[in-house]
């Protein structure tokens, strides 16, 4: 069963406590390289991107141009959005992927009842 993390489901509190705020009036989201499923964060406001969810000091500006993937190495599309309710399913990361990455920290998932 395809089980995405809600948009929004990063909880703040949890980034800005690991080193993650930016400039005020951050807009966090996750998504994930659609080749590889290596998982990133998006700091909206800047289009900052955060590359490693053990350190979050290491980012990247994605404002100008795209990135290339740190794992596979190949280009991040930048003609359809990464994250949001209008994100394409390959850019949108599962509660199981986030369950064995090194971004558990940064939601919880519900609990079913």
């Amino acid at each position: 069963m395809w089980d995405p993390i809600p948009y929004p489901g990063v909880d703040y509190d949890e980034v800005f406590r690991h080193g993650g705020d930016n400039c005020g009036n951050e807009e966090f989201d996750l998504f994930k390289c659609p080749h590889c499923g290596r998982i990133y964060l998006l700091e909206n406001e800047l289009f900052t991107v955060y590359v490693d969810g053990s350190d979050l000091s290491r980012r990247i500006s994605a404002l100008e141009e795209s990135f290339d993937c740190l794992d596979c190495g190949h280009q991040i599309p930048t003609n359809e959005p990464w994250t949001g309710p209008r994100a394409n399913i390959r850019f949108r990361v599962t509660w199981d992927e986030l369950e064995t990455s090194e971004w558990t920290w940064i939601c919880k998932r519900p609990s079913s009842t």
